[in-house]
């Protein structure tokens, strides 16, 4: 097997009435040579960024590369942790970004500034390599420049890293999508990403595989909620486990 794909937080779907909670998909992904990131996770992983790098042997200094699917706010917060890696993004994506007249409400200006001066690789089409083993899928919808990344295995299996143009397993199985700028674009990149696959990480859940035509979860995707000390909820418990079915 080329790559060993590791999440490093598993996202989950859902929201506030008036509030997004941002759990977005971040994994490490390593060929032998390379260190490299699937985006870079939101906000409140921020205080623990170095300490989940370290639980796997590494420093923030030694990530090489990192793969952005969007540039939405649970996704690419912590650019500015990684003083060595080169971004890869789509061309669409960043325009997008830095579009201020028709602004896009989940892209943060302080997401935008590091990305400035830092190394930058702009994905233009599908099929664009990145590194041996790694290619683009153009996956718009959720946003214009949404990009997945392709991972070729050595046993021929073929792993998608989706990103947003499919949240989660519910999105893969309707082809139905929440949140998309674009629900017709989003409808064609779902397929798109089902037909190319064996194996599919979501933007916010775990791995999904593909068995003839049939949507298949890897495990379970639980989030446990813990309360501060003095809080409790439900009747006095101070922890619940949310199952994504």
């Amino acid at each position: 097997m080329r790559f060993k794909v590791t999440i490093l937080f598993a996202g989950f779907s859902g929201k506030l009435p008036y509030c997004a909670h941002g759990w977005g998909t971040w994994a490490l992904i390593q060929d032998g040579k390379h260190n490299i990131l699937l985006d870079t996770g939101g906000v409140g992983l921020r205080l623990n960024f170095y300490k989940i790098l370290e639980e796997q042997g590494l420093k923030a200094e030694e990530i090489d590369y990192v793969l952005l699917t969007h540039m939405h706010f649970d996704h690419v917060c912590n650019m500015d942790l990684l003083p060595n890696a080169t971004f890869v993004l789509s061309q669409k994506e960043w325009d997008h970004a830095n579009d201020m007249e028709n602004r896009d409400l989940f892209i943060q200006e302080s997401a935008i500034l590091p990305m400035r001066n830092a190394k930058k690789v702009f994905v233009k089409e599908d099929g664009q390599e990145i590194l041996p083993g790694v290619t683009t899928l153009m996956t718009p919808g959720h946003t214009p420049g949404c990009v997945s990344y392709v991972l070729h295995q050595d046993n021929g299996e073929v792993w998608v890293l989706a990103g947003d143009a499919a949240k989660n397993r519910g999105e893969l199985r309707t082809r139905d999508v929440q949140m998309s700028l674009n629900p017709v674009d989003s409808a064609a990149s779902l397929e798109k990403i089902v037909q190319t696959a064996d194996r599919i990480l979501p933007g916010h859940d775990g791995w999904i595989r593909v068995e003839d035509g049939h949507l298949v979860p890897e495990g379970d995707n639980d989030v446990k909620l813990e309360f501060a000390q003095g809080i409790t909820v439900n009747g006095g418990q101070t922890s619940i486990t949310i199952h994504m079915d």
